[in-house]
């Protein structure tokens, strides 16, 4: 069985190899996620069309108003794998630690819009650990983004490191209920 989407494939086909693969009873997970990023590489580059064609027709509202939801839609999937690529970055300590450390202090430049100066911050903590510097965040840097969207960008990045882990979370929770049970006995 093949392992891979060739790139060349159009969306319908490539929806009809999956629809085949599961009536044959064959279900390749790596396909449906191959698929997933391949939509969202037609979304990006429907965005950008889109985009196009109200730079060349302004007075279009249906051509606005579908800019916005795809503009949304892809936003939206981009904070999710920002939020993804923070909890990532908690398995490496020592990359972990150097945002603990800065985190605040850039919170406090995304708060004030200072894109340059995160920017900096951040690929200065990847260069000190040779880590390459994530896709995903050079994408939230690109300076299409409004300056609302960037922070929430980064917010939704850095708040899933700096944050509390979450079986942490869950076992703090739950030592506190069997706290209180025990003083309610």
């Amino acid at each position: 069985m093949n392992t891979t989407i060739p790139s060349e494939t159009n969306l319908e086909d490539i929806l009809q190899q999956l629809q085949d693969e599961l009536s044959d009873g064959n279900i390749c997970v790596d396909h449906f996620l191959q698929a997933h990023q391949r939509m969202r590489q037609y979304n990006l580059r429907l965005q950008e069309l889109i985009q196009w064609a109200i730079e060349q027709h302004r007075e279009e509202k249906k051509l606005q108003d579908l800019y916005r939801h795809v503009a949304g839609w892809n936003a939206s999937e981009l904070i999710k794998e920002l939020n993804k690529a923070g909890y990532n970055i908690k398995r490496n300590q020592n990359i972990k630690g150097a945002f603990d450390r800065q985190g605040y202090r850039i919170l406090e430049l995304i708060r004030a819009g200072k894109r340059d100066q995160v920017f900096h911050a951040i690929l200065r903590m990847y260069v000190s650990f040779q880590r390459p510097f994530p896709e995903v965040l050079l994408e939230a840097f690109k300076p299409h983004y409004s300056d609302e969207l960037f922070k929430v960008f980064l917010f939704s990045f850095l708040s899933s490191i700096l944050g509390k882990d979450e079986q942490k979370h869950e076992q703090n929770q739950s030592g506190r209920a069997n706290e209180e049970q025990a003083n309610e006995d």
